[in-house]
C-alpha cells in the first residue's frame, strides 16, 4: 500500500469506527510504527480535522463545533484546500495532488453533518458511487425505494454525486432517462463491469438547498432571526453556503436560487413563518399567498 493510499485509508478507518481503535491498533493494521501513525494525525490537525481520544485512547475524527461564527460553518474555500493539498504533499505525488484534495475536502464537508452521516453504509455507498463515477462504470442501485412505495434494484450510470443533499444524479438504462436518486433510499450499491453507455444522454439539474432538482430557477431572498437560521441549517445543510450575517444584528440573510415551482422553500417558510421574512421575489409571495388561501378554505368549518 503506496503511503497515499495508507494515508486515504486511515482517515477512512477512522471516520467510519469512532472510538473502536488506538494509535498503536491503527499502526498494526496498516504495518507501520506507532510514529508513522501519529505523524499522519498531526498532518491532518494541521489542517483542520479534529481528532479525539478516550479515555482507552481510542481515535475519532469529531465534526467541528468549536466555532459559532458563521463564516467557519461554510464549506472549504479555495484557500483552505491549497492547504490541505501543500500539507499532505508528503504523502502524494504531483499527479495524485488533486485527487487527494478532492477526496479530503469531501469527508471534511461531509463531516461537518455530523457524526450520524458518516455511519459505515452512508461512506461506502458514497465511495461506490464516486469510484464508479470516476471509472465510467455502471452500478445497481439494489433494493431502492421510491416514492411509490416500489421497491426494486435499478440499474444506473452515476454522472453526479452531492453527499451534502444525499442525492445522486444519473442515468437509469430501464427508463432511458436522466433520474435523481435518494442516497438513503437506496439499499446498497453493487459496481458492474459495464462501462458508461449512455454519456451523451446524462443530463445534469441543477438541485437547489432544499434538494428540488430543476434547471428553471428564481433568485429569492429571506431574512431570518437566530430561531429560523437554526432550523434551515439544520433540515438542510448546504444552505450554510448561502447565508450571511444581516444589517440588523440577530439576524441573517438567506439569498439562492431555488426551483421556479418553489418546492421546499414554501414548505419551510410556512412552517416557520414567525421566523422567516420575504425580501424579494414577488412570484414566491404569490404562491405563499395562494397556499395560505388554500389551507384557509381547507379547515374552514362546515
Amino acid at each position: 500500500m503506496s503511503p497515499r493510499e495508507r494515508v486515504i485509508n486511515l482517515l477512512l478507518r477512522v471516520l467510519r469506527n469512532p472510538y473502536r481503535f488506538t494509535r498503536k491498533e491503527l499502526a498494526i493494521y496498516f504495518g507501520v510504527h506507532a510514529d508513522t501513525i501519529k505523524d499522519y494525525i498531526a498532518v491532518f490537525k494541521s489542517v483542520g480535522l479534529k481528532f479525539d481520544q478516550d479515555r482507552h485512547y481510542k481515535c475519532a475524527i469529531l465534526p467541528d463545533r468549536q466555532f459559532k461564527e458563521l463564516n467557519h460553518l461554510l464549506p472549504l474555500s479555495v484557500e483552505e484546500r491549497a492547504t490541505i493539498s501543500k500539507a499532505l504533499h508528503q504523502f502524494s505525488s504531483k499527479n495524485d495532488a488533486m485527487y487527494l484534495v478532492e477526496k479530503l475536502s469531501t469527508l471534511y464537508d461531509f463531516q461537518k453533518l455530523g457524526i450520524r452521516a458518516l455511519r459505515r453504509p452512508a461512506l461506502e455507498k458514497i465511495e461506490l458511487l464516486n469510484a464508479a463515477k470516476r471509472g465510467k462504470l455502471q452500478v445497481t442501485l439494489q433494493n431502492y425505494r421510491s416514492n411509490s412505495s416500489d421497491t426494486r434494484d435499478r440499474i444506473v450510470e452515476p454522472f453526479h454525486l452531492e453527499p451534502d443533499l444525499g442525492i445522486l444524479q444519473a442515468y437509469e438504462l430501464e427508463s432511458n432517462e436522466s433520474k435523481h436518486f435518494k442516497l438513503s433510499r437506496i439499499e446498497r450499491v453493487l459496481t458492474q463491469d459495464a462501462p458508461w453507455q449512455f454519456e451523451t444522454k446524462h443530463q445534469h439539474q441543477y438541485t437547489d438547498v432544499f434538494g428540488i432538482a430543476n434547471d428553471q430557477t428564481e433568485m429569492i431572498q429571506l431574512k431570518l432571526n437566530v430561531q429560523g437560521y437554526n432550523i434551515l441549517v439544520e433540515t438542510y445543510p448546504k444552505s450554510r453556503a448561502e447565508i450571511y450575517p444581516a444589517a440588523d444584528s440577530g439576524f441573517f440573510d438567506f439569498q439562492t436560487k431555488v426551483n421556479a415551482e418553489f418546492k421546499g422553500i414554501s414548505n419551510f417558510i410556512l412552517g416557520n413563518a414567525a421566523h422567516v421574512e420575504v425580501i424579494a421575489n414577488d412570484q414566491l409571495l404569490e404562491n405563499l399567498q395562494t397556499q395560505v388561501a388554500a389551507m384557509q378554505k381547507q379547515f374552514e368549518k362546515k
